[in-house]
């Protein structure tokens, strides 16, 4: 028995391989937000700055909601490398909670201001699939990149860290987006920036295992 006990001892530690240890969360989310704000900026000066931008930025509602976006981007993304390693607070999950929350409110102050300054018009629905486009597009790479990254979740906490991965991704994008393309009521920045979103942000929840298996690591 004792020889047996031995043999495995043996057998595992011959196949023993070395193991790298990851660099700290906040150093690798650093780098992801680096690469992610690079290339934001990068397609919004390919695409044309838009003439308004200056005024828009002057409305504080506009304005509020761009830094909530960037707020939530990117403590969503410090929260993701944080969650992602095993052991590390679940609490680190709540910490893009603040700018999300001023984000939406900023959103439904404009709408309020829209309406008064506009009349019913300022609620108009409108529709931009290009703005969607523009999201989806950006959000791509980033978000596959980001995956990568954090691929050792998918041994602990895959679903968290995708659901965070992803609210950090759309939430960087739609604020890229504001740099070129311009929506005419707060209303419709409401519906078609902050619905790609959530709409992302629910489906990496949904199949966050299926990603990181995708990725060749299984819980």
């Amino acid at each position: 028995m004792a020889d047996d006990t031995s043999l495995v001892i043996d057998r595992l530690v011959a196949e023993c391989r070395p193991v790298r240890r990851l660099r700290p969360p906040l150093l690798r989310a650093a780098l992801w937000l680096g690469v992610a704000i690079g290339l934001v900026l990068l397609v919004s000066l390919l695409r044309g700055l838009r003439p308004d931008l200056a005024d828009q930025f002057s409305r504080p509602d506009a304005l509020m909601a761009f830094v909530a976006a960037v707020l939530t981007g990117v403590s969503a993304a410090i929260a993701t490398f944080q969650v992602s390693v095993p052991g590390r607070a679940r609490a680190w999950a709540l910490l893009p909670v603040p700018g999300l929350g001023l984000w939406l409110a900023s959103l439904g102050w404009g709408c309020i201001n829209d309406w008064i300054r506009l009349g019913p018009d300022g609620l108009a629905m409108g529709h931009s699939f290009e703005c969607l486009g523009s999201i989806l597009t950006m959000s791509l790479p980033l978000g596959l990149i980001l995956a990568v990254m954090v691929r050792h979740a998918g041994y602990g906490r895959p679903r968290a860290t995708a659901l965070l991965g992803a609210l950090s991704v759309s939430a960087l994008a739609s604020a890229g987006v504001t740099f070129f393309h311009d929506l005419d009521t707060a209303l419709m920045v409401l519906i078609w920036h902050m619905g790609p979103v959530l709409a992302i942000t629910f489906g990496s929840w949904l199949f966050g295992e299926r990603l990181f298996a995708w990725l060749g690591v299984k819980a």
